[in-house]
């Protein structure tokens, strides 16, 4: 991975991190209602500001540590982690997959170079190996 267009890429991230992370959680719960019910809500946060904060925004700082550190090697802990906590709190693995293509979708939305968005896939595909993996294994 080129450190330059992946320091480029996690700084895009910084920026429109709170954008990008509430447009997923609001389309996650469109699609997902039921994910609602695994969220604790708290009086002073609605379900979409809660999702993005516990789950999309979490992906996204993972994201921008495989893309600071190069270490894709990040995301398996993480993804093994959520595998093994997240489905009692019935979070699936349709869940999880279109977390991360969302992610995706909208971070290509952003004014990226042609490199930037070669990188963008590159990670997805990724992310979504591992969800796969994850989900695959149980």
């Amino acid at each position: 991975m080129d450190a330059i267009i992946a320091a480029r890429l996690a700084s895009h991230l910084t920026a429109q991190r709170t954008l990008l992370c509430q447009q997923v959680s609001a389309r996650l719960l469109r699609t997902f209602p039921e994910l609602t019910r695994s969220l604790r809500l708290e009086e002073n946060y609605s379900a979409t500001e809660r999702l993005s904060y516990v789950a999309v925004e979490r992906l996204s700082e993972l994201v921008r540590a495989v893309l600071l550190f190069d270490l894709p090697t990040l995301a398996d802990k993480e993804i093994s982690w959520a595998q093994g906590v997240l489905p009692p709190q019935g979070v699936t693995y349709q869940h999880q997959s279109a977390m991360v293509r969302w992610f995706f979708e909208e971070v290509r939305r952003l004014a990226l170079s042609p490199a930037e968005l070669a990188l963008t896939r590159e990670i997805e595909l990724y992310f979504l190996n591992l969800v796969s993996s994850a989900y695959q294994h149980n």
